[in-house]
């Protein structure tokens, strides 16, 4: 049992709109897709990362799993929303195992919970720029409750969650498998959700900067259905370049521009803000968009126009290997967006055996 070699795992994505599953045969290095599949949750499921309907989920998880075929049972899932704090702390240099010993005492400091209702990690990134004596450390916070409401639903779907991931640092672990970008590059990874847009700022390869924005895809269809009188689904398929009958194509566009503005304004606002905040050398080189939020024709070009800095979607299967007879390359293409937060669960590996 000493030389198993660990096996990959489900990544089960239970986002505030959707449900995403992607399981991956790995070779070595090498990956090829084994299943992909995506499962559309009913309105206000989620509200914030806090479960509000918990048999939804799980008939939508079954349901999913059994449409799929899916073999594996362990699974690797992820949080995200208010309940996650991510934050870059400085502390005096130390071993690990003593910042293991010191990091509640020194979390309690940085997190709005009681101590006591949090699941603490933490990652020490390095020396320190303040001083020769102290490092920084990026401490991560979870509420247990908010954890427990996950592990529950995935268990009375008849799944065995093995390691609970936050959502930033799957998609960063998804980046770093399928991008060789130069290490001395900044780049932003911009997930954007259905209600929450999340900002991630990766430096030599570490994140040196996140932040969570309150708004996101969603609030573009909500617009399109009050100015069109549109249902939701119509409004949806709109956002997303489906042409409705009896609606102009250049207003349709004009007004997805309009509702898409609040939202790119704080994407970039946030950018702005860590280029004042950072040293002259900070400079973003290239922003990746993920999230359904990237699949807006034109989101890419607005925020390169906005921020001048190169902009494209994240392609979550550039190194995964995809046979054709069991997927369609086109649906793949226009879906990846979607799947940035399950393809970097599912590259996670089962240790537990």
């Amino acid at each position: 049992m000493l030389f198993v070699k660990p096996k990959t795992l489900m990544g089960l994505n239970i986002g505030s709109s959707c449900i995403k599953i992607v399981e991956l045969k790995g070779k070595g290095s090498h990956y090829t897709l084994e299943n992909f599949g995506i499962s559309i949750l009913p309105s206000d499921t989620i509200v914030d990362g806090t479960i509000m309907d918990s048999m939804s989920i799980v008939n939508a998880v079954k349901n999913l799993a059994a449409n799929l075929k899916t073999r594996k049972k362990h699974v690797c899932t992820s949080i995200s929303g208010h309940s996650v704090i991510i934050k870059k702390i400085v502390m005096p240099l130390m071993d690990e195992a003593t910042v293991e010993n010191t990091i509640h005492g020194e979390a309690a400091n940085h997190i709005p919970y009681d101590i006591f209702d949090v699941n603490l990690d933490f990652q020490i990134i390095g020396p320190s720029a303040e001083s020769n004596d102290s490092m920084d450390v990026l401490l991560v916070a979870v509420k247990k409750d908010v954890i427990g409401d996950y592990l529950a639903v995935i268990e009375t779907a008849g799944l065995n969650p093995v390691v609970v991931d936050v959502d930033t640092f799957a998609i960063e672990n998804m980046y770093e498998f399928n991008y060789e970008d130069d290490d001395e590059e900044i780049v932003a990874l911009v997930d954007i959700g259905a209600n929450l847009t999340n900002i991630n700022i990766l430096k030599n390869k570490v994140s040196a900067f996140s932040r969570d924005i309150t708004v996101g895809s969603r609030m573009v269809t909500e617009q399109l259905q009050k100015q069109l009188n549109l249902n939701y689904q119509l409004a949806e398929q709109l956002k997303l370049g489906t042409l409705i009958k009896g609606i102009n194509a250049a207003d349709a566009k004009r007004m997805i521009n309009e509702a898409s503005f609040s939202f790119i304004n704080e994407i970039c606002k946030t950018i702005d803000f860590f280029h004042a905040s950072a040293a002259n050398s900070s400079r973003i080189g290239r922003i990746y968009l993920c999230g359904g939020g990237a699949t807006l024709k034109d989101l890419p070009a607005a925020i390169t126009e906005r921020t001048a800095i190169p902009t494209e979607v994240i392609d979550p299967f550039r190194r995964i290997a995809i046979p054709e007879k069991r997927f369609d390359p086109q649906y793949i293409r226009e879906i990846a967006p979607l799947a940035g937060v399950a393809m970097g669960l599912a590259l996670r590996k089962d240790t537990s055996t």
